[in-house]
């Protein structure tokens, strides 16, 4: 789940294979919107990368649609480690980095920042995924930055009710409010809805059709 290399003092080095140009944005540039199944499906690969990533002590810094690869087999591939950054308990880091439409509001502050900034971003991307575009997103640099900084944004109405309530977990303000890795992976959203094994390449173009089998309760 991971793509191009990069090493560290501390020797760590990742590795990935299996790369194809198309990331998820030229996916939503054909698609517009995805189904909760397949938001599922790419969020998840997504997440175990990153557990991964964080595991080995490093923050993305710059996880967004546009970094998230897939294989020829529909396998989600973290990329562009560009602006990642070995972790220091001891100093979290201040610089801003990072895409304006995924920069968490801490990073904006300078107040300082550790892994909760990648789960903000995943929050971004579920939305932008569901959505459409992320949820800070307007025409103006400034006015994106001041709705992060002041949380404002809107879920449609169309928009499940166990969905919203992942993403407002994930963007919430404060970093420590929001979930671990886990935490997302054990939530409702996940637990309680179908998460296909494969996506077929055609999904990349037009809606997918899931057949379920019938409930035997």
């Amino acid at each position: 789940m991971l793509c191009n290399s990069i090493e560290y003092e501390a020797n760590i080095e990742l590795k990935g294979s299996d790369l194809i140009e198309d990331s998820l944005v030229h996916v939503m540039k054909h698609r517009q919107t995805l189904l909760e199944s397949e938001v599922r499906y790419y969020l998840r690969q997504l997440l175990e990368g990153l557990r991964y990533i964080h595991a080995a002590g490093i923050i993305h810094r710059d996880l967004k649609l546009g970094n998230m690869f897939l294989s020829d087999s529909m396998d989600v591939k973290i990329g562009d480690f560009g602006l990642a950054a070995k972790y220091e308990t001891e100093t979290a880091k201040v610089t801003i980095c990072g895409t304006p439409n995924y920069i968490a509001p801490e990073v904006l502050a300078k107040r300082g920042h550790g892994y909760e900034a990648d789960i903000w971003a995943v929050g971004c991307t579920m939305y932008a995924m569901l959505i459409g575009q992320p949820p800070f997103e307007t025409v103006s640099l400034s006015e994106t930055y001041a709705r992060i900084a002041s949380n404002k944004y809107a879920i449609p109405n169309h928009i499940s009710s166990r969905a919203k309530s992942l993403m407002k977990k994930m963007l919430a303000p404060e970093p420590r409010q929001r979930p671990t890795i886990d935490q997302i992976l054990n939530h409702d959203f996940f637990a309680s809805g179908y998460i296909p094994l494969s996506l077929p390449p055609s999904c990349c173009h037009r809606q997918p059709k899931f057949v379920l089998a019938p409930s035997t309760r």
